[in-house]
Formats: structure tokens, sequence, C-alpha cells
């Protein structure tokens, strides 16, 4: 038998620590499936906004290819410097199972034609509108990227967890039951031993009241 001595006391001390570990088993799995229903629901999210996004991608790489037909590529890249910008975008977190998983908040992403800063009599329909399906696109994709990673750093917190549960069940408890099992042995043969040890005595006893 390895570890501590093979006494009472260190049997106890055993059980407890199965005890605990089973436990610890029976947390471990509770987080589990918290984590695995919180991955679902966001996953089922994400796929809504993909679908979307491949939507406003297709439109807008349609939009995009239309002006450049009808207006020329030095004309649409002039308009989209002219409207070129810094994004206002918050991030916030919040705490899950231990973990920060963040969102990110964006404003007037999508323009209105005159806030482009462009002339409106001097541009063409077909860049503006260009020009918005792109943004539309962009909208959509500052939705999904924080779920992406979201979703992926839940996916590594299940594998963990995952881990963390096959060690307690197929190392540390399968190791405890073994000691305590060792440790029974051993003081089971301690305890045949007094019982024989006794046993002689007293029939030596026996004996020698008969002599007198």
């Amino acid at each position: 038998m390895e570890g501590g001595a093979a006494t009472r006391m260190e049997l106890m001390s055993k059980r407890g620590q199965i005890k605990l570990a089973s436990e610890g088993v029976s947390l471990l799995e509770g987080k589990r499936e918290a984590l695995l229903q919180e991955l679902i629901t966001r996953a089922k999210a994400l796929r809504e906004l993909r679908n979307d996004l491949h939507r406003r991608g297709r439109r807008a790489v349609g939009s995009l290819a239309f002006a450049r037909a009808m207006r020329s590529t030095p004309e649409v890249r002039s308009i989209g410097a002219a409207g070129r910008r810094d994004l206002a975008l918050t991030v916030r977190t919040e705490r899950v199972w231990g973990m920060y998983l963040g969102h990110i908040e964006s404003a007037n992403v999508v323009r209105a034609p005159r806030e482009r800063g462009v002339g409106l009599l001097d541009t063409s329909a077909h860049v503006l509108e260009a020009a918005r399906s792109a943004e539309e696109m962009l909208e959509q994709l500052v939705k999904c990227a924080p779920l992406e990673r979201n979703i992926q750093m839940l996916g590594e917190e299940v594998k963990k967890t995952n881990r963390r549960i096959n060690a307690l069940n197929e190392y540390l408890l399968p190791k405890l039951r073994e000691e305590v099992r060792g440790i029974r042995r051993v003081l089971e043969e301690r305890e045949r031993e007094d019982i024989f040890r006794l046993k002689k005595i007293k029939m030596k006893q026996a004996a020698k009241k008969k002599k007198k």
C-alpha cells in the first residue's frame, strides 16, 4: 500500500478525501452542464447573426460591383476615402463561471447619406448604396466577432472541465479507493493476528491453571 500508515485515522482520512473528490465531480459536472447550455444558446444566436452577415455580405459585394461598373473604381475609392472615420465602440464584459465574456456596443455604424462627408448632388446613388451596404455588413461583423470569441472561450472551458472530471474519475478516485482497500486489508490482518495472539495467551493461561 502506498501513502501513509495503515491506521484507522488514515482510513477515515482517505474516506474523507473520497467524499470530497466525489462532491467535486458532482460540482464539475454541474458546471459542465451549465457551460454547455450557455455555449448552445450563444451558438444559436451566432448562427442567426452569421446568416444575416452572409446576406449583407452578398448585398455589399453586389452593390460595390454595380457602383464600380456604373461610376468607375477611382470614383468609388475617392468617395470611400472621403467618408473614412473612426468607429465609436464600447466593450462590455459579463462574468460567467469565472470567465469574463465580452460584447461590443456600437452606435451610428450605418450613416445617413448626409453624414458621409460628400456632396449628395455630386455623388451617385449607386455609390451611396454601396457605402450603405458595406456599413451594414460591418455592423453585423461587430456583433459576430465577440460572440465567436465567447463561444471559443466557453468551448475551451468545457474541455478543461472535462479534463478535471476525468482526472478525478479515472485517476484520483480509483487511487484513493485502492488505498482504502489496502488499509482495510492491513487492519483486518492485524485484527486476525491480535485475535490469534489473544487465543494463544488464553490457552497458555488455561494450561497454567491446569498445572496448578
